[in-house]
Formats: structure tokens, sequence, C-alpha cells
């Protein structure tokens, strides 16, 4: 099980190895019982290859679940910060007329990448979505089950719409609130949503 964290900026980090700490949730699993352990993950930005440290608390060494605390801009099991892939979606999503090649182009020149393919962009994509409409879902779901809102609330972030395709539903969603930006205002804005979906779903946003 991942569990969010706040982060500091990647490229603070010394000699290119970013150490996670969050005194609340270690003294939390210590305190639980929990075992400390580490796991160490590579991501790639602005020319350079990162070392993400990971605290990683487990009650039984080999049969309990894992819980893995992360920062906001780590996507597991990916090589790039999320807000690359936001950026590649934003991008990709805001402009109808563009290809996917060309987004993973802009991308890769936004964020200092010699790497970032099209169709990574494409697999992104589709994560994006679908995660976006499960949650949707289940919180459909749920809400039937309790009373009707009141008239005018508004959820605080917004909900994907039925929509002819992929491109269509991440430009509702996003609205161009990355490819707009400079490189710092991107990374800004895709670690917000991490951290604001997360917040509100306990689940990772890709």
């Amino acid at each position: 099980m991942f569990i969010l964290t706040r982060s500091e900026p990647l490229e603070n980090c010394k000699d290119n190895v970013y150490r996670v700490h969050d005194a609340d949730l270690e003294a939390k699993h210590l305190e639980a019982g929990h075992q400390r352990y580490e796991r160490r993950y590579q991501i790639k930005d602005k020319h350079k290859v990162f070392t993400i440290v990971c605290p990683e608390y487990r009650k039984d060494a080999i049969c309990a679940e894992p819980i893995v605390i992360i920062p906001v801009f780590y996507v597991p099991g990916r090589p790039y910060p999320i807000y690359v892939y936001l950026f590649a979606i934003d991008l990709y999503s805001s402009n109808p007329k563009k290809s996917q090649r060309w987004a993973a182009g802009e991308t890769r020149k936004h964020f200092g990448l010699e790497t970032f393919a099209h169709t990574t962009l494409g697999r992104a994509l589709k994560a994006f979505v679908q995660n976006i409409s499960e949650t949707a879902s289940e919180q459909k779901e749920a809400d039937a089950m309790l009373p009707d809102p009141s008239v005018g609330e508004k959820p605080s972030f917004p909900k994907t719409q039925a929509t002819a395709g992929l491109r269509k539903q991440a430009a509702q969603l996003l609205g161009g609130l990355l490819a707009k930006g400079n490189r710092k205002q991107s990374i800004d804005a895709g670690c917000r949503l991490a951290k604001q979906w997360y917040a509100e779903h306990r689940r990772l946003l890709l």
C-alpha cells in the first residue's frame, strides 16, 4: 500500500538522492509495532536520474502487506515524476490538431528529458482517464446511498463526463492547467492536483 506525503522540490536534493521523511507517519507506524525498512526507486527529470529513498513499514517482514511512504511527485512503477505525465496529457488533450509524437517531444523539451515516448504518453492517458472514471463511478454509487446534496453544491474535484474519447475527457479534467505554465508552474500544478486527489479519494491519481 502506498501512502502519499508532502514533498520538497526534487532538484533540491543532495547528490541526486531524495530521502522521504515524514515524522508524524513514522511515529504512527512505529507506535503500531511496525518495523522500518527502505525502498529505492529511480526517476528521470531535468537530464538527471534521481534515486528516491522511501520508508517502508511492516508488522511481519514476510507476510504482511508493506506500507510505503512516497512523495507527491512519485508514480509507482513509472520512470518520470507525475507532473511530467500530467503535462504531456494536458498538452496533448489541449491541442486536438497535434499528434502524440508532438506532445511527447514538447514534454521532453519542457522538462529536460532525454527520453519520453509518444507510446508512454498514450499509456499514461489511458490509465489517467480510467482511474478518474473508476473513481467517479464509485463515488456515484456511494452518493446514491446518501440524501441528495444541497442545490448549487459543487465537488472540489472535477468528475468525468461522458465524452467521445480519452483526449476529450482529459481536456475536460485538466483544462490546460499544466500546459499553459512554465516548468515550475507545471510542476507545482501537477503536485497540487496529485495531493488534492489523494486527500479526497485516498488513491493515487496515476
